[in-house]
């Protein structure tokens, strides 16, 4: 369950850290755990409260400089929920909770047939917001009884694209106006012994005013929605089943130089810079078929340049697939050219620390070869132990070196789905275990890792060999943990005293220099996986890596 409490101290903290902060930094100086830490920073950002950027292998969070997406839905005179993909509740606005008598508490992060709304969402209701998360719009009319009265609502159920390409649902409760039928009173007619309705004047005149309040906010309703779509930074348009535009905000005038009246009337296709046309009609294309994926491509400006845009949309209500669709344009031209300058700058910086590392190495093949000569004099006691310390040295130098290389590697390619159990495996086998005998009993389970997720393995039984002392056995396994996963590691060595358990994952240790379990949980953290140690001193160690819901399969 997200806590309000929770999200208002992790904003007052990115508030008072304008840079940005890590994960790490955010657990640490919250003393939350860093599992909880990113499970709300992610909520942040599904909400629109938080921005993340990647700096090298570290993921800087940020607060929005964009007004939160709870503001708006607060404009919008209907009930709104905002539900993730499994039906959990991500939003829901205030005029919902005006309506319905309710609180947030207990309501944001829970399934919405388990959260305070559950006596609104029937068995009905969900069977639709299920079809809904296919791709096409859903529209039911119910009646609930509030503060005893019946009152009669349009539920709309809507596909959404949230942030970070997520997909996600939107749940419309659209109040219809209570206007009864006009009741019919019978009473002696004038004109012989039959009846005739009576003309009930001041029923006429309450139908008359309910009429007009309902214009009325009908009327205010639009106005806030005019002003919503007119005023925000991003671009809305529709277009029509040829593509042409149809509406397009006055935004776009900031974003390319062209009024709106430039657009209307043209296919989108003209102002798609030639090089992407590719790309675009491929999220075109899915977004017709009602797959809600953001796409990214590049836009013709007025003075013929280009600006980087995402693009959001879904197919119009009452449309079949493939038909005419409205969406969003947003500007993302200044993180596409930080973005790409950073790439450039990592470029460089890998090439000089590769040119770099293979001239240390180089130097240290030479000092190995030199001492190995000398070994071959005659040597007293002295000079044999001087001899052993600078080789103990060269060797910790070049395992030094050799962590750059890998760690530079960090985060390199898109992370993938994995085999765990594969991986473990493989891991193993590239290791001398000696007697140390290794059992796995991961099967057909993924998760989605960086690709040196094997490397991540190899440390943990490197670990053991070398730490591990009495060590026989090391055994893999899996286990459900509520909705998320564990893979754990363990052996029958030593342990870890318990005053040592976190500063494992540190660099440095007692004074001496270990790169393999600090390397293993930036390699995890990558993905929004964590590890930690939970062993018996004594009895041997044993490694939870704690594998979020949605990051395995």
């Amino acid at each position: 369950m997200v806590r309000e409490e929770e999200i208002k101290r992790i904003v007052d903290l990115l508030g008072q850290n304008p840079s940005g902060l890590t994960i790490e930094q955010v657990s640490r100086q919250l003393s939350i755990n860093r599992t909880t830490a990113a499970k709300y920073l992610n909520f942040m950002i599904a909400s629109g409260q938080v921005k993340k950027r990647n700096v090298g292998p570290a993921k800087i969070f940020t607060l929005a400089p964009r007004i939160p997406m709870s503001h708006f839905l607060n404009l919008w005179q209907d009930g709104i929920v905002v539900l993730s993909n499994d039906l959990e509740v991500q939003q829901i606005n205030d005029p919902l909770l005006s309506v319905l008598g309710l609180t947030r508490d207990g309501m944001i992060g829970e399934p919405v047939d388990k959260s305070p709304l559950a006596p609104y969402v029937d068995k009905s209701a969900l069977e639709l917001l299920i079809k809904a998360r296919d791709g096409q719009e859903q529209v039911q009319i119910t009646t609930f009884r509030i503060r005893d009265r019946e009152e009669k609502f349009r539920l709309k159920m809507i596909p959404l694209a949230l942030e970070q390409g997520e997909r996600g649902l939107g749940l419309i409760f659209e109040q219809l106006p209570g206007i009864p039928d006009l009741p019919v009173v019978e009473k002696p007619s004038s004109r012989g012994n039959g009846t005739e309705p009576a003309d009930d004047k001041a029923e006429l005149q309450r139908r008359i005013s309910e009429h007009r309040k309902i214009e009325k906010a009908l009327v205010e309703s639009e106005a806030k929605y005019r002003a919503l779509v007119e005023n925000i930074a991003e671009v809305i348009f529709t277009v029509n089943d040829s593509d042409v535009i149809t509406y397009v905000s006055p935004a776009i005038k900031n974003l390319t130089g062209y009024a709106p009246s430039d657009m209307t009337g043209k296919k989108l296709q003209d102002f798609i810079f030639a090089e992407d046309m590719v790309p675009f009609e491929k999220g075109l294309g899915q977004t017709r078929r009602g797959i809600a994926t953001p796409f990214e491509i590049r836009l013709m400006t007025m003075h013929s340049s280009v600006r980087w845009v995402q693009i959001s949309g879904r197919t119009l209500a009452g449309k079949p697939s493939g038909g005419g669709f409205h969406g969003v344009i947003a500007d993302i031209h200044e993180r596409k050219r930080v973005e790409d300058a950073l790439r450039h700058a990592n470029k460089q910086i890998i090439l000089l620390t590769s040119i770099t590392r293979h001239d240390i190495l180089n130097g240290i093949t030479t000092m190995r070869l030199a001492l190995e000569l000398i070994k071959n004099e005659p040597l007293n006691d002295k000079l044999k132990h001087f001899v052993e310390q600078q080789e103990k040295v060269i060797a910790q130098i070049q395992h030094q070196i050799n962590f750059t290389r890998d760690y530079q590697n960090i985060g390199v390619r898109p992370p993938k789905w994995k085999d765990a159990g594969e991986r473990f495996t493989t891991a193993a086998a590239s290791l001398a275990p000696g007697t140390v005998t290794i059992e796995s009993d991961v099967k057909n389970i993924e998760v989605f890792s960086d690709d040196l997720i094997e490397r991540v393995f190899a440390n943990l039984i490197e670990n053991t060999l070398e730490h591990g002392q009495k060590a026989t056995a090391i055994r893999f396994s899996s286990q459900i943990h509520g909705r998320d996963l564990l893979l754990i590691y363990e052996d029958d060595g030593v342990g870890i005293p318990q005053e040592e358990k976190e500063l494992v994952f540190e660099h440095t240790r007692r004074g001496r220099i270990s790169y393999g379990l600090f390397f293993a949980r930036e390699v995890l953290a990558i993905t929004g996986l964590s590890i930690r140690e939970t062993g018996e001193p004594g009895n041997g160690v044993r490694f939870e890596i704690l594998v979020p819901e949605g990051l395995f399969r």
